[in-house]
């Protein structure tokens, strides 16, 4: 799809009247949408400007948009059916960020943007309207001289007193722009307060360029009436910037503490990276047993055993797999990778893991549990074979037999994989 220069926007909105009327009165028609009706709707505005309107380009998605938003505030629909209009405009949005892509160092995308501009400050004061959102779906695609020339056209607009969604997204153009205390001062000057999650765009920008020190000044200065280590959603940025500067070493109990409310083995990767050896063993040996005393909870076990696995703990491993372990039958991608390094770095450690899972499934007497153990036989086999002791595995399997031989189902199932 294209970016057309020369274009009559008045002309082509006229043409795209009764569509959009058509379009309205579908949307704000019925109390309850599905996403797959409004998904429909969304295909039918895009089947039209497609087939009837293609010479207009993106510039006819742009327009649909408008119509049915102005639409919406005519008959004061916009605020209490915002999101079946947000979500079609989102769809709508697609097209124009596919057309992005592929234009985007054409000169037209500047007007183009330039028009999106002109409409944010023409509804600034309509909290739910279209524009923020549809600018930032934009700016990742746009080319760093369009972005430049955005940043540009959003300062000499008239956004002072818009809503907190076109000021936050002035703010944050500005940002990527590297103009960092003028973002700040942007966001200060806006008179009502700023949550957590509106600001989480402008946090991830300045944790992309390790701006550790600048995330904690704004964090002081955006939330003034916060005390330390309570800035909610925005926590994470602090604790990894404290991690970051923390130059002498030292043990930042807070930091684990609050990991520890909801652990990550991505979060700890993030807040470790910068950090010595031995200092992420003493973090690690901090965290271990504190989990341990969360394994009835399935996301402590998950970090757990990628814990264990990322520091080679494989001790720890095998005592976690014999005491802890309860359906050796369905093991968790995560707990397979465990068991495939413990065999290469400590198979030793791995015969009493497998030998118990043997027994543990064999008691189960059914077919699936049978199939299982005789294939926790095979991994035994293995095991021995990597310190050249087949001779006493095969004792054991002789025993192993003895043992069960009324497990009639279980016999063949050995049979079968050690003929």
């Amino acid at each position: 799809m294209k970016f057309p220069i020369h274009i009559n926007t008045e002309e082509v909105a006229s043409k795209l009247q009764p569509s959009i009327a058509s379009t309205y009165k579908k949307l704000a028609a019925s109390r309850y949408f599905t996403a797959s009706h409004l998904e429909l709707l969304s295909s039918e505005a895009k089947h039209i400007l497609q087939t009837h309107h293609s010479e207009s380009g993106i510039w006819g998605h742009l327009l649909y948009i408008e119509g049915v938003f102005q639409r919406s505030i005519q008959f004061n629909t916009n605020d209490q059916s915002h999101r079946r209009f947000d979500h079609f405009y989102t769809s709508l949005e697609e097209d124009i960020n596919k057309a992005l892509v592929e234009h985007k160092d054409s000169q037209a995308v500047r007007s183009f943007m330039r028009q999106l501009v002109v409409r944010l400050e023409q509804d600034q004061q309509y909290e739910h309207a279209p524009w923020p959102s549809i600018i930032e779906q934009c700016i990742p695609l746009l080319s760093a001289g369009h972005l430049e020339h955005l940043d540009q056209t959003l300062i000499s607009s008239s956004l002072h007193n818009g809503s907190s969604a076109s000021v936050r997204l002035k703010s944050y153009v500005t940002l990527l722009v590297g103009k960092e205390k003028q973002a700040l001062d942007q966001l200060l000057s806006f008179k009502t307060n700023w949550s957590e999650q509106q600001l989480t765009i402008h946090f991830k920008c300045l944790e992309s360029r390790e701006r550790w020190d600048t995330i904690l000044q704004w964090l002081k200065q955006l939330f003034p009436t916060k005390t330390k280590n309570k800035y909610g959603s925005l926590q994470a940025y602090a604790d990894r910037s404290h991690s970051h500067l923390n130059q002498h070493g030292v043990f930042l109990t807070d930091v684990w503490d609050r990991w520890l409310l909801a652990p990550s083995f991505q979060r700890f990767a993030a807040l470790t990276a910068h950090e010595k050896k031995d200092k992420k063993q003493q973090i690690v040996d901090y965290l271990l047993p504190r989990l341990e005393a969360q394994l009835h909870q399935a996301q402590a076990v998950q970090v757990y055993i990628r814990l264990l696995h990322d520091q080679q703990r494989f001790d720890k491993a095998a005592e976690y797999f014999l005491m802890h372990e309860r359906n050796p039958s369905r093991l968790h991608e995560d707990k397979e990778a465990l068991l495939e390094a413990m065999k290469t770095f400590t198979p030793e450690l791995l015969k009493p893991v497998f030998h118990q899972f043997v027994v543990r499934l064999a008691e189960k007497k059914s077919r699936i549990h049978y199939e299982k153990a005789a294939f926790y036989v095979s991994e035994l086999l293995q095991v021995y074979q990597l310190d050249q002791s087949e001779a006493l595995f095969y004792e054991y399997l002789e025993r192993l037999k003895a043992e069960y031989k009324t497990y009639r189902a279980f016999i063949k199932e050995l049979n079968v994989i050690h003929a």
